[in-house]
């Protein structure tokens, strides 16, 4: 398992879920809250995901998808290079 502090220090604040298609790097660490249901779908990459309220994590590959309810922060890291869209 990773150092938490090492993850914090990837962790900018909570984007706007509208801010992505995008694409980020190994080991960068995002956080969108969610006002409405949506679907994480990965273009490429390899994604590890946690939705607050959620006792599961989840690996989310090349051209999977993930449904997000509505009303919860999720942490995306990137395992490795890796372009997603929130839709």
């Amino acid at each position: 398992m990773k150092d938490k502090s090492l993850i914090v220090k990837h962790l900018v604040k909570s984007n706007p879920a509208s801010s992505f298609p995008g694409c980020i790097d190994e080991d960068d660490v995002l956080a969108f809250d969610l006002d409405t249901s949506r679907r994480l779908l990965v273009d490429n990459g390899l994604l590890w995901v946690t939705i607050q309220n959620d006792t599961h994590d989840y690996l989310v590959r090349d051209r999977e998808e993930l449904d997000v309810p509505s009303g919860r922060k999720i942490v995306v890291e990137a395992v490795e290079p890796s372009c997603f869209e929130l839709v």
